[in-house]
């Protein structure tokens, strides 16, 4: 009994002394790992507070960052009505990586070899092996060869079986990168991923897409030379010219490279984002450019020996530019006509009789001709000094007189009327005509929307060109050198009843749609009286109505103008040792025709001024002929197409019996739904128990399947609008 109690007792005692020392260890364990606690979170303390990581061990884990510069997206041109003459849009160039799953495939039978061989190996009794890849493949070529049939229909200058020859030779031989087409649009690229094996993405089907920014031109080479380009090389036109505006500010951001090569923004860095270029928006109407280019075209492209050709448009009281033509040839007669150069603002030259309204107005102004209908003795046609005009030799024939009154003398463009008038009023004090030519803003380069206008020269009293005889010729359109900008704005202040207008060619800079600056309208120079005015529109007047510019007197719209004819001033290298500055030695010479004048000549609404230069040759033609009949289609033209002038439908017209057309469908062969709206083709299908799918808008152009195809209930027409 005591034996048993004492063996209890010891175990008891055993159980207390086993409790305590275990507590004692976890009591240890546990101040230990405070202790180790409190030492880490110390040291994290120390390391946020002091520690600096070594930047060369940062640059091993931590890429730098690269600096990007984001391109902002450059500002349109716009015409007067808003529509875009130059854009920037996104354009895609397509590629293909032709090796696509080969490996893949390859490996699938590779790896089916090596399970045969296992089998064998084990002298076990091998399957039939399953070669998938091989058909896998097979697969790939099929929808390859589908894929080519759509290439061919997307881009037809190659066959379906010239892709699909492409697309393998570039597998055998490895190509990953295979060009298909270049400049793709978006609208074309969502077409391409519908393709076979494009639709898949770029792992399985190969379709690589890289985008850029292109600069469009909706209307092709209309007004090319205006809108001009940014290059290397130079800024030409509103695209250089405005510059600063169309481009907008670059952004800045850094970037890191991820581990699949990839880069993402670096947040731990400032960025700043791009602004996009304002728009410009210019006072150019690009039907009338349109008119005004076919119209020049029609009468110089068939003639080798025209050099180059121009149209100037303006808007008679506000001098807005509605449309501005430059074509011209390369150094080679009967080469493409392009617009290379701005003529308007750089051909400065010699005008010929175009200036003589310089004279009559002047001589107008000054009171020196009180009437169109005074009269001036004939005298044969000789000034001394000058050259006779023969053309008074033949008015005196004809006629039997020994008089010439101004306004007649004016509407044959007598060189002798108006060498006589200046020499007689203007003789005594040359420089009180020149006052006039400056006056006129003839004599200076006045501020324009584009770089590049031409300067003036004019040899007046004082300077070396000045000679006795130069007040004579420089009143009949020699001696004086202007652009045609020049001679333009000069006209209009007389359309404009002698208010000197500037021309401008850019109506205002706008972002997003709201005006950012507003230009417009604004006066050079108040060059005459409106009587003055009326006396020389007169004679402008009758120069189409009686004159050199007949051909323009059944125009739909009565228009008042002069021609021009001039001889151009050679280059030594074409002078050929030649004294005569307008011929070389075998007698060649450059001639330039012009027509300016305005319309309605009773109510002018536009100025316009058409000239045509041509290469040295022993040719003449004239400001009446070409560069007039010119005018005549641009004038019946901007008549046809303005509601203002065009005639009214009268009551007594009748309208066609309007009959509504319906589809003719059985419910098993397919309509012809060509020429239907969208609503009524698919009231059609979808009332004969078909469905429909469609693409565009405007009335169905295409269908599949064709017309008259049987079609069971269920399946799907698929029709293209325009």
């Amino acid at each position: 009994m005591s034996t048993t109690k004492k063996k209890g007792q010891s175990e008891i005692k055993d159980k207390i002394e086993n409790r305590d020392r275990i507590h004692i260890v976890m009591t240890a364990l546990t101040m230990l790992f405070i202790i180790l606690s409190v030492g880490i979170i110390a040291c994290i303390v120390h390391i946020q507070a002091t520690f600096r990581v070594d930047p060369r061990v940062v640059n091993i884990f931590r890429p730098r960052p690269d600096k990007y510069i984001e391109e902002p997206k450059r500002g349109r041109i716009l015409a007067e009505d808003g529509r875009p003459l130059a854009i920037t849009t996104p354009l895609y160039n397509i590629y293909m990586d032709c090796t696509v799953r080969k490996d893949e495939f390859l490996e699938m039978d590779r790896k089916e070899a090596r399970r045969i061989q296992r089998i064998k190996e084990k002298g076990e009794e091998a399957p039939a092996p399953q070669y998938k890849g091989a058909k896998a493949e097979q697969q790939w070529q099929e929808k390859a060869r589908e894929l080519s049939a759509g290439l061919a229909r997307l881009f037809p200058n190659k066959s379906a079986e010239q892709y699909f020859k492409e697309i393998l030779a570039g597998r055998e031989g490895g190509k990953k990168h295979m060009l298909i087409r270049r400049n793709v649009s978006h609208a074309t690229l969502n077409q391409l991923k519908e393709l076979p094996l494009f639709n898949e993405g770029g792992y399985k089907g190969g379709l690589i897409a890289e985008q850029h920014d292109e600069r469009l031109y909706p209307y092709d080479t209309l007004a090319r030379r205006v809108i001009g380009y940014v290059r290397e090389q130079g800024r030409i036109g509103i695209e250089g010219t405005y510059d600063y505006e169309l481009h907008g500010q670059e952004g800045v951001q850094w970037r890191r490279v991820t581990d699949d090569r990839k880069y993402i923004r670096d947040f731990d860095s400032t960025a700043v984002k791009a602004v996009d270029g304002n728009d410009v928006r210019t006072t150019l109407n690009i039907d009338f450019q349109d008119i005004a280019d076919r119209a020049l075209r029609r009468q110089i492209a068939d003639d080798p020996q025209i050099r180059a050709g121009i149209v100037v448009l303006m808007e008679a009281k506000t001098g807005a530019i509605r449309a501005m033509v430059n074509l011209s040839r390369d150094t080679i007669p009967g080469s493409k006509l392009w617009e290379r150069d701005n003529l308007v603002l750089k051909e400065v030259g010699e005008q010929g009789s175009v200036m003589k309204t310089v004279t009559l107005l002047s001589l107008v102004e000054d009171g020196h001709v009180k009437s169109l209908e005074e009269t001036i003795p004939t005298n044969h046609g000789v000034v001394p000094g000058y050259n006779q005009d023969v053309h008074i030799l033949d008015y005196e024939r004809i006629s039997g007189r020994s008089e010439i009154t101004v306004k007649h003398g004016f509407e044959i463009s007598s060189n002798y009327v108006f060498t006589y008038l200046p020499e007689k009023f203007y003789g005594e004090n040359p420089q009180e005509f020149f006052d006039h030519i400056y006056a006129y803003r003839l004599g200076e380069k006045f501020d324009f929307d584009l770089d590049g206008l031409g300067t003036p020269v004019v040899n007046r009293p004082g300077t070396p060109g000045w000679s006795r005889t130069t007040l004579g010729t420089t009143a009949y359109g020699y001696g004086m050198s202007v652009t045609p900008l020049h001679v333009a704005t000069f006209y209009n202040a007389i359309a404009n009843k002698g208010r000197m207008m500037k021309p401008y060619l850019v109506e205002s800079i706008e972002k997003d749609g709201k005006v950012v600056r507003q230009y417009g309208p604004s006066v050079l120079n108040n060059i005459c009286t409106r009587a003055t005015a009326d006396t020389v529109t007169r004679a402008l007047k009758a120069v189409v109505d009686d004159g050199t510019a007949k051909r323009l007197k059944d125009a739909k719209l009565s228009v008042a103008g002069k021609t021009g004819t001039a001889q151009v001033v050679l280059t030594p290298k074409e002078r050929k040792g030649s004294t005569d500055p307008y011929h070389d030695p075998s007698g060649r010479k450059k001639n330039q025709g012009t027509f300016v004048g305005f319309f309605p000549a009773d109510d002018p609404k536009y100025t316009i001024l058409v000239t045509v230069y041509s290469y040295l040759s022993g040719m003449s033609f004239y400001g009446g002929t070409k560069p007039a009949m010119a005018v005549r289609e641009i004038v019946d033209n901007i008549y046809a197409i303005d509601d203002s002038w065009s005639g009214h439908v009268t009551s007594t017209g009748t309208l066609p019996q309007m009959v509504q057309e319906q589809a003719d469908t059985d419910g098993t062969t397919v309509p012809d739904l060509k020429g239907f709206v969208l609503a009524d083709a698919l009231y059609a299908v979808e009332n004969a128990g078909w469905k429909c799918a469609y693409e565009g808008s405007g009335h169905v152009t295409a269908q599949s399947p064709a017309p008259g195809k049987a079609l069971k209930k269920g399946e799907t027409i698929r029709l293209t609008l325009k």
